[in-house]
């Protein structure tokens, strides 16, 4: 019998926030669930590949190439390659980000 899975219990269940769970991958991409935490994510920038967040519940503060994004449940927004980007501290819930990025070993 097919099940659908809870993104929300999932993320509840991860060990540390902002270390991502590849759920899936579909062609070139990996989609990850992440638990978000008040103290947001450092500067990072990927060169060869856009990112899709999706906020699934809560709210985060984007900083895109100095610019302040806000996003809430629902909303989504895509990183284009290239954009130097973090996450704000403050953020808080579940994400769920889809890259190019390559999987770690193992996942």
């Amino acid at each position: 019998m097919l099940k659908a899975t809870s993104l929300l219990s999932g993320a509840l269940s991860l060990p540390q926030a902002w270390q991502s769970a590849i759920i899936c991958q579909t062609g070139q991409a990996n989609v990850k669930l992440i638990r978000m935490s008040e103290e947001g994510i450092p500067d990072e920038v990927h060169e060869d590949f856009a990112e899709l967040l999706v906020v699934i519940d809560g709210q985060m503060t984007l900083k895109i190439d100095g610019q302040h994004v806000p996003l809430k449940s629902g909303d989504y927004f895509v990183i284009p390659p290239g954009s130097t980007h973090r996450v704000l501290p403050g953020s808080r819930g579940t994400l769920l980000l889809v890259d190019a990025d390559p999987p770690l070993p193992g996942q």
